[in-house]
């Protein structure tokens, strides 16, 4: 009865580790996102995108995108859908982002600017003329809450 219990034992174990592992493949707990962002308060809102680049042959092919026509700068940006995803962003949240403007560094200086403090990021934020920024940002998250921000720089 020992050895029946330890193997049943062994195969819920590593049935265990076959889910984990499918569900990260999945991207059901994946901790890096890219897309557009807003904020409300403490709560970062994103409508995830795909970025989509020249290396990424057999996806161009499956959206029969023209790298001539289509991502004439080397990327496409693939949005589907306008369904949006919320996270929490605390005192720690990094954001980076270009300072276009001059609003936080001076005019010779790197215009990668990167910050703690959430007012700043969200006064860069209100530049765009939308609530919902013009430009994609990769978010990275751990359990549940936004570690950093940072803007895709796209030409």
């Amino acid at each position: 009865m020992r050895k029946v219990f330890i193997v049943l034992l062994v195969g819920v174990v590593s049935l265990m580790f076959i889910s984990c592992e499918q569900a990260n493949e999945d991207g059901k707990n994946k901790d890096l996102y890219i897309g557009y962002i807003s904020m409300e308060k403490n709560t970062l809102y994103l409508d995830e995108v795909e970025w989509i680049t020249d290396k990424d042959k057999d996806r161009i092919k499956e959206l029969d995108l023209s790298e001539q026509n289509d991502m004439p700068n080397g990327y496409y940006i693939y949005n589907p859908s306008s369904d949006k995803v919320s996270f929490e962003v605390n005192e720690e949240t990094v954001y980076n982002f270009i300072d276009w403007g001059n609003d936080f560094v001076g005019k010779d200086e790197d215009r990668n600017y990167s910050t703690t403090n959430q007012e700043e990021f969200i006064r860069y934020l209100n530049t765009y003329s939308d609530k919902a920024a013009k430009v994609p940002f990769w978010i990275q998250t751990k359990d549940g809450y936004v570690i950093s921000i940072t803007e895709q720089f796209v030409n």
